[in-house]
């Protein structure tokens, strides 16, 4: 058994108590959006603090920055995120589930789009949070698109600068169980900060 001195141990039940998040620290709310008012919904969002996108459409994947999708008829999936929250988009039929994680204090847009907030079900829940981050596939080797050997024909463009990009994120976890995830930046790979390690 690892025997830690009353000192680390308490250092440790201080840590847990002090990364929990509750309505005071993070908004979480969800709803619908139907198909024809989707452009006017994602303009209602402080995008100025979410200025990076992934757009799954249904013949390709991009990454891009400050956009809006080209053709929501065809967009399935959609991720608006950075520092002012994530907002997660999903095709439901004619309409789009949606989801956003962010600070305590976001504004939701007003209208047609069903929302619910996750504080008004559980005002009790509180998570635990931890960041992380995952290197994206390739390295840079043209000035716009990055290359990875294992899938030579994928088109890899990320909105950041460097030969290597990282995706930064937080786990909030209740229970032992991760509840929600909020990406929040793309930027270089540094790898003295990583220690080696690719989460």
């Amino acid at each position: 058994m690892n025997q830690c001195s009353k000192t680390e141990f308490e250092e440790l039940v201080d840590k847990v108590f002090k990364d929990r998040y509750g309505p005071n620290q993070l908004t979480i709310l969800g709803g619908q959006c139907a198909e024809n008012a989707l452009q006017k919904f994602l303009g209602q969002w402080d995008l100025a603090e979410m200025p990076f996108r992934v757009w799954e459409y249904v013949s390709e994947v991009v990454f891009e920055k400050e956009t809006l999708p080209k053709n929501v008829v065809l967009l399935e999936r959609g991720r608006v995120f950075g520092k002012g929250g994530d907002l997660m988009l999903w095709r439901n039929g004619p309409a789009f589930g949606w989801r956003f994680v962010g600070p305590a204090g976001a504004k939701c847009p007003g209208g047609e789009y069903g929302v619910k907030n996750y504080w008004d079900f559980y005002p009790q829940v509180t998570f635990h949070v931890c960041e992380k981050a995952a290197l994206l596939w390739g390295e840079q080797e043209t000035e716009k698109d990055w290359i990875e050997d294992r899938v030579k024909s994928a088109k890899l463009s990320y909105p950041a600068e460097g030969k290597r990009v990282q995706l930064d994120y937080k786990i909030f976890t209740h229970a032992d169980q991760v509840k929600f995830v909020w990406y929040f930046d793309l930027r270089e790979w540094k790898e003295a900060e990583h220690d080696g390690r690719y989460d």
